[in-house]
């Protein structure tokens, strides 16, 4: 059955949330930010990471067919999933690019952040040239939005997200093909879309949205979702949206599937075709919801994988 016909199931309650949004089902308990930024380079990029903020939630809810023993066996025994919201930038050339706008002020407690830590970090809204979505989730999306004035925060930058993902989210009628308890965040999700309008340009996966900068087809946890890999010189690294959700699960048992992916079945062969290429490729990866500030590595440990963070 094609993404787009999927009639409202369990799986479809998902849609438009990030799986991790506070539910009547699901009571998450808030994780402290990390506010300072993370910066690095790869070739002659330059990279920061910025906190949008943090939460915890309940492994039920991301893991709805696995028991708390499973998940313990697996290596993980914490008692709920914590998760960072860690938004790349990007300094390639003459370009200040930011990857992902977090959730904005008006989404959930103890995010949206990112406008706080850019003026912490000096970094002025009107510097960004380019806003580039891995994909429209609440969390990934609304923080574009400006609370006070509407329209985009970053004014001066162009803003792109794959035509896959905005197609979908734009089709009319979406709030009748999820469950209720996701009908709220669809519409909104279309409206702040509505809202940003022709400011949103769109490409296919595989493009380039700017040398140095291509955005990798990604897809399962959203119907357009893309990672984006830079490259400078013969330096890499791998910006991954949420294809890899979880430092510990997402690695170890990539077979597993995830509630928060529309489609679970792609979402499973699209990390393990993700975690094969970062690990034969030796690409480091910024996960935007690993630990903070979500930078590592990929190791391959017998048939698994492993996650390395890095300083």
């Amino acid at each position: 059955m094609a993404l787009n016909d999927q009639k409202p199931t369990r799986r479809s309650a998902l849609v438009g949330a990030t799986a991790l949004v506070a539910t009547s089902a699901v009571a998450p308990r808030i994780a402290l930010a990390q506010a300072a930024p993370h910066r690095f380079k790869v070739g002659a990029a330059e990279v920061t990471v910025l906190s949008d903020g943090a939460l915890s939630a309940a492994w039920s809810f991301v893991l709805p067919d696995r028991q708390k023993a499973e998940i313990a066996a697996a290596g993980q025994t914490s008692a709920e999933i914590r998760l960072q919201y860690n938004v790349s930038l990007v300094k390639l050339g003459s370009d200040l690019i930011l990857i992902d706008a977090g959730s904005g002020p008006d989404f959930a407690p103890a995010r949206g952040k990112l406008a706080d830590n850019l003026e912490k970090a000096g970094i002025k809204p009107e510097a960004v040239t380019k806003v580039v979505f891995t994909h429209a989730h609440p969390d990934h999306l609304r923080g574009v939005i400006d609370p006070l004035d509407g329209g985009s925060m970053f004014g001066k930058a162009r803003h792109f997200m794959a035509a896959a993902e905005r197609d979908y989210w734009l089709r009319p009628g979406i709030e009748s093909t999820v469950a209720d308890s996701a009908r709220g965040t669809a519409i909104g999700t279309q409206r702040r879309l509505k809202e940003l309008g022709a400011k949103i340009e769109t490409f296919k996966a595989g493009s380039e949205i700017v040398p140095g900068l291509a955005a990798v087809d990604t897809s399962g946890h959203t119907p357009g979702h893309v990672s984006f890999l830079v490259s400078s010189g013969s330096e890499k690294l791998m910006v991954g949206g949420d294809a890899l959700t979880e430092s510990v699960i997402s690695f170890a048992r990539p077979e597993w599937r995830w509630g928060a992916d529309w489609d679970q079945d792609m979402g499973v062969a699209t990390r393990k075709r993700l975690l094969d290429m970062l690990a034969t490729g030796k690409i480091p990866l910024v996960g935007y919801h690993l630990p903070w500030p979500g930078v590592g590595r990929v190791e391959r440990t017998g048939t698994a994988y492993r996650f390395a963070p890095q300083a």
